[in-house]
């Protein structure tokens, strides 16, 4: 969720943390928990929420209500999400996330009258 402006390489899965390493060789520790689920709710959900035609809705949908609710089967689906043996797949949801831009996506669109 940091080094916006660099390109992520690998992630690693280390004791349940997320191991995310940037271009620049920098290293960033997301612990994969409720306090991680906030603050990805607060960063890439609160001003643009899950909408028709995201392709990571699942986990969109999961990341708020584990965030609001502390709802438990959505905190154990990210939890198996952000799990071992995923980390092409964690890879592809955090390149999503940080360039998810809604306003061409929105103009589609339109109001019901």
């Amino acid at each position: 969720m940091e080094h916006i402006n660099n390109t992520i390489s690998t992630i690693q899965i280390l004791n349940t943390d997320i191991h995310v390493t940037y271009d620049n060789d920098e290293v960033e520790i997301i612990q994969n928990n409720v306090e991680s689920y906030i603050k990805m709710r607060e960063k890439w959900l609160i001003e643009q929420p899950p909408f028709i035609s995201d392709i990571y809705k699942m986990n969109m949908n999961n990341i708020i209500l584990a965030s609001i609710q502390k709802k438990q089967s959505s905190i154990n689906d990210l939890k198996t999400f952000f799990s071992e043996g995923n980390e092409e797949i964690m890879k592809n949801f955090f390149i999503y996330m940080r360039n998810r831009d809604l306003t061409f996506e929105k103009s589609k669109w339109t109001r019901a009258s």
